[in-house]
């Protein structure tokens, strides 16, 4: 579908094109604000104070005597959500057009104004592509010419689902032994009458899962069906229930979950990974029919809440709340007994508990490791909050009333996650974080104008800290330099922060750094930024300059995302000094940059590049024949650049195996 939507046809038919994922997770609101900025093109719009009837004029005013394109995709068996929504879709010209997409022909029907179109299932010759594609890697197939047949036996069982092709390519791909082929093309599923709705090749799949990877795999069926999964998150939530353990005490518990994110992305349990703003954090999901298999297989440990549930399993361990109605004083009634819970979620964009939900839930639920209290509307933490002594993981963002954290929460010395975006009334954080010795990842929006000595600098086990919407932040602490195992540092939207602490340079082990809409910060002024020796991800955006000194400071950079970068020209000489690591580059709504250097073609490690809404952008420099190592090559909504990709520059980038012009594939 994604195809369709950007093929030059379509393109230059419609005005206006909007692409919205539609899932159980994303309110009406949230799904509006996205479309806001979608059709604007800006992506940074705040929509903390916006009110449905501000959003429906502002989205009048953009569809207005437009011709636009809506696609909703992956839409939901909610038909009061679809009821809400299209009462905003008015003021488009003639000719504008809604395309829905689903799984369910219930709700195709509940939609439609036209004939549904089913999709054909995918033939045979292109399974069978898409199959020796993924198991494959370049001349094993002659290697290995036995698999060849054992594959195509195997294709063919798979009845041309694409999922069901890529499913079983992501297993057998790491084990390449005719056996193994053969137990998987005769298994036994294949021909059981107890499929039911279950495709063969899921159950293959999982069943062939490390014990592991089934227990991470099962929990993630606590997020909502079509739900966009941070993935960061879902480590820490995996980590708060000890299902990441490390045999060694160097390897980090975050990359080893990293690991195992990345094992069941390769075996398709979950889709493509997305990098979204702002926080340019890196999102995926699940396929509906892997869903509901991960959910029928989950049992009885994690239940989905809703208003209309009636029972929750005695056994329960896991419970989250979709659109519980939370104005009662009491939990539900079937939960009373559940002593033994190990997590409290709220998954869904603007549904949070109360405070008396909150304290009943600290009072009764002693073995909590996640408690997610997101969204709600309290003024003040319970006090009750640190007697939970075995909680690991603790989220409030969302929460626009709190305005001070309970002293108590410094008792929680198992806590390793607490999350406090969107908390803007927060007046400042307890003196006595310290206490906190297991703090791992911090996430936070205060109106403070600089951190108090000992209070975020003292938390040396601290991985991860993103200060996210300080408006008043004015300075960073020069405690920082204590945060000695700090790997990930992100600034975001803090308008009066102007510069970055000289203690920056003993941040030794900091492997990501993000920048983003800070106005007034001028980088790279801190003195010996030498000693970021082991930075591998660098994301600079929204700021009012970038330095373009030779400063030679990057030598182990990896990836790097320049966006939303007005005023900029040319790309930073100091980019040089990365030539022998630079994997990835991303150069996004920088609307001025003309041209790129002719010395990228010195960046010899480069294995992808993605260029978009960069409007002056005309050509790519010519010795892009000389990154051997580029594999991929994304140009999205860059008017002049698309059209000489497509005409003078084949020649230049001819040896790039994939390159994609507006999400289209064109070598």
């Amino acid at each position: 579908m994604k195809l369709v939507f950007n093929d030059e046809r379509i393109v230059n038919n419609f005005q206006l094109r909007i692409w919205l994922n539609v899932s159980q997770c994303v309110s009406v609101k949230k799904l509006l604000e996205n479309m806001i900025e979608c059709a604007s093109g800006n992506r940074n719009t705040v929509f903390e104070n916006y009110g449905m009837d501000e959003l429906r004029i502002m989205l009048e005013r953009i569809l207005h005597n437009e011709v636009y394109l809506l696609v909703l995709d992956d839409m939901c068996s909610d038909g009061g959500k679809w009821e809400m929504l299209k009462d905003f879709l008015v003021g488009g010209a003639n000719g504008s057009r809604i395309v829905v997409t689903t799984s369910n022909e219930s709700v195709a029907s509940l939609m439609g104004t036209t004939p549904t179109h089913l999709i054909d299932r995918l033939a045979y010759d292109d399974c069978l592509s898409l199959f020796f594609t993924k198991v494959f890697s370049q001349g094993q197939e002659e290697e290995n010419p036995n698999l060849l047949t054992i594959g195509a036996n195997i294709v063919e069982k798979c009845a041309g689902v694409p999922l069901s092709v890529s499913l079983l390519a992501g297993l057998l791909q790491k084990n390449l032994r005719d056996s193994y082929w053969r137990n998987i093309r005769d298994h036994y599923v294949w021909n059981s009458q107890q499929n039911g709705n279950v495709l063969p090749a899921l159950k293959i799949s999982y069943e062939k899962l490390p014990s592991h990877l089934k227990a991470c795999l099962s929990y993630c069926s606590i997020f909502p069906k079509g739900c966009d999964i941070e993935i960061d998150k879902i480590i820490q939530l995996w980590m708060a229930q000890g299902l990441i353990q490390s045999s060694s005490p160097d390897k980090e518990l975050e990359h080893l979950g990293q690991e195992y994110f990345n094992d069941l992305c390769l075996r398709s349990f979950f889709l493509d990974i997305e990098v979204n703003n702002p926080f340019f954090n890196s999102t995926s999901k699940m396929q509906n029919l892997v869903y509901d298999f991960v959910v029928s297989v989950a049992e009885t440990d994690c239940s989905l809440v809703s208003s209309h549930t009636q029972n929750i399993f005695e056994d329960v361990k896991h419970v989250a709340f979709l659109d519980y109605e939370m104005s009662g004083k009491e939990l539900p009634s079937s939960l009373l007994q559940h002593h033994s819970l190990r997590t409290i979620f709220f998954p869904v964009d603007g549904i949070g508990p109360n405070t008396t939900f909150a304290d009943n839930c600290i009072s009764r639920f002693m073995d909590l490791r996640t408690l997610d209290l997101s969204h709600s509307h309290f003024e003040m933490l319970p006090s009750s909050i640190g007697e939970l002594k075995r909680l690991k993981y603790l989220d409030l963002s969302g929460n626009g009333s709190i305005q001070m954290l309970h002293s108590s929460i410094c008792n929680m010395q198992s806590l390793q996650t607490l999350r406090l975006v969107h908390c803007n009334q927060l007046r400042e954080l307890p003196k006595d974080m310290d206490k906190l010795i297991s703090l791992r990842h911090l996430y936070i929006t205060t109106k403070q104008e600089s951190f108090p000595d000992k209070v975020v600098g003292c938390l040396s086990s601290l991985r991860s800290l993103s200060i996210y919407n300080c408006k008043s932040m004015i300075s960073l602490s020069d405690e920082l330099q204590h945060l000695t195992n700090l790997r990930t540092l992100s600034l975001m939207n803090c308008p009066k922060l102007t510069f970055l602490p000289s203690s920056m340079k003993y941040l030794e082990a900091l492997e990501t750094l993000k920048i983003i809409d800070c106005d007034e910060l001028a980088l790279f002024e801190w003195q010996d930024v030498e000693g970021l020796k082991m930075l591998r991800s660098l994301v600079i955006g929204g700021l009012p300059e970038l330095d373009a000194r030779d400063v030679q400071c990057f030598r182990n950079l990896q990836s790097l995302v320049i966006a939303g970068l007005p005023e900029l020209v040319s790309l930073p000489r100091w980019l040089e000094g990365s030539a022998s690591t630079l994997k990835n580059l991303r150069i996004a709504r920088c609307q001025n940059i003309p041209a790129l250097p002719e010395w990228l073609k010195n960046l010899k490690k480069l294995e992808k590049i993605e260029i978009s809404e960069c409007m002056k952008l005309t050509s790519l420099p010519e010795g892009m024949h000389c990154l051997n190592e580029l594999k991929e090559l994304k140009i999205e909504t860059c008017p002049e650049l698309s059209s000489t990709c497509r005409g003078n520059e084949r020649s230049n980038i001819a040896h790039i195996p994939r390159v994609f012009v507006n999400g289209r594939l064109i070598q």
